[in-house]
């Protein structure tokens, strides 16, 4: 639709058109992790790694998914997540676990 601009939460990967709407969604969203299992951490090095299973979580895999599709053209699997496990790879500090990439697999 023409956007210069894509506004997208860090934590749950919504994405809004308008800053405004980001600030507002930030206000009110819960989430400061990926919706999933913690299954390493490494404290000296503040990353985690976390275990999203796409059919419990789907609206967070097909946000991922989509931002994705934004840097990966052949990218093609966004809306039929759940057979999938997304593993997130994170750095963490006090505010929370920041997004740094994922890979995902088939169950």
């Amino acid at each position: 639709h023409g956007l210069d601009v894509l506004f997208i939460c860090e934590f749950c990967f919504n994405f809004y058109a308008h800053k405004e709407e980001l600030i507002r969604h930030s206000e009110r969203c819960e989430l400061c992790h990926p919706p999933g299992n913690e299954i390493y951490r490494d404290e000296e090095n503040k990353i985690s790694v976390f275990e999203v299973d796409a059919s419990k979580q789907r609206f967070y895999c097909e946000n991922l998914c989509l931002l994705s599709k934004l840097f990966l053209d052949h990218k093609t699997l966004y809306y039929e997540t759940d057979p999938f496990l997304f593993y997130i790879l994170c750095e963490f500090d006090e505010y929370g676990y920041h997004f740094v990439g994922y890979f995902s697999k088939e169950k």
